[in-house]
């Protein structure tokens, strides 16, 4: 799935889904990160530390075409001493029947959208190189205006379990909404293996469960099961009272917010994620806290903080990565 974004505009349009006309709209999406690992020398009893940083650089340009998304312009940091050294690694383009976006196309990848009345009913992603069947479909399941559900099938044995697509299931979902887990790719390692040995070519459904408080989505749960083996991930969001600039973007997928910033369903900003995932017997709880700078009730900033420490407690991770909005 290298496609660099996959989106889908939704949720709570007065227009119906796939209507993406937020009041302020992003122009260019700057980011920063930093991350420190440290350990404990235990010959002289201290702790050492290792810091690596990355300075703000442009990492997306977008263009409207009045009130619509015309595309979206990825860049790659190709030199980390220099911060203007980018360069463009994909765009992607959309394309509408009246207001409503119909196809998103990007460099390897694309997808097309229908509709049912004002909801989405389903969107189907397509290889370039394989244009003749799809590599994955979404369909949705709505109650009370809202999706609940998100049912993903995948043909034969790719997609989500490959080893190059460890992350999808966790950092791709939802603007990679879902924080990261190290077990994951132990979890896929052991998919691989049993597929490899099966040679099994069956579909994969992965049912996505939404549950709603007012305009946010207060829990998400996703369960994937491959060859009798189950991995599960449970997420509950807690969230401020300032304007999501996502709202009504459904969804999106590759280096689209990397670090997972907002629920794009929703009409606030994300400020807390407590998951819990588990993977094969395997059980790992995470949470991930975000802080906001503010233009009135519009975010102009966002930094994403994680700390945690190995089992043994003898090595620590902190990181955080800041993005940074410029508006029209």
């Amino acid at each position: 799935m290298a496609m660099a974004a996959l989106i889908l505009f939704a949720a709570c349009s007065k227009d119906g889904e796939g209507v993406y006309n937020p009041k302020k709209k992003i122009a260019n999406l700057y980011q920063s990160s930093m991350y420190i690992y440290s350990w404990h020398d235990e010959v002289n009893d201290q702790w050492i530390a290792d810091t690596s940083s990355e300075a703000k650089t442009l990492v997306e340009s977008w263009t409207w075409d009045g009130k619509k998304l015309a595309k979206i312009t990825f860049y790659e940091h190709r030199n980390v001493t220099e911060k203007d050294d980018v360069e463009v690694y994909d765009v992607v383009n959309f394309t509408y029947d009246g207001k409503r976006v119909t196809r998103a196309e990007g460099n390897d990848e694309y997808i097309t959208f229908a509709y049912d009345g004002k909801e989405v009913k389903s969107a189907v992603l397509f290889d370039k190189e394989h244009p003749e069947s799809p590599a994955a479909q979404f369909d949705f399941e709505h109650k009370d205006g809202k999706i609940v559900k998100i049912n993903i099938t995948i043909e034969g044995d790719g997609l989500l379990i490959s080893k190059s697509s460890t992350v999808h299931l966790e950092k791709v979902l939802f603007r990679n909404i879902l924080p990261e887990f190290d077990k994951a790719e132990e979890a896929v390692a052991k998919i691989n293996t049993a597929v490899q040995k099966s040679g099994a070519k069956a579909q994969t459904t992965i049912p996505i469960e939404l549950t709603w408080s007012g305009d946010n989505v207060s829990e998400m749960t996703v369960k994937m099961t491959r060859l009798g083996m189950v991995a599960t991930s449970n997420n509950k969001y807690t969230y401020d009272n300032k304007n999501n600039p996502y709202q009504n973007y459904l969804f999106g997928m590759v280096n689209v917010m990397d670090d997972g910033t907002m629920t794009i369903f929703c009409k606030n900003n994300v400020t807390k994620i407590f998951a819990e995932e588990s993977f094969f017997g395997m059980t790992e709880t995470e949470e991930v806290n975000y802080t906001y700078t503010y233009d009135g009730d519009w975010p102009v900033s966002q930094t994403q903080i994680r700390t945690y420490e190995d089992e043994d407690g003898e090595s620590k991770k902190y990181s955080t990565v800041t993005n940074y909005f410029e508006y029209k």
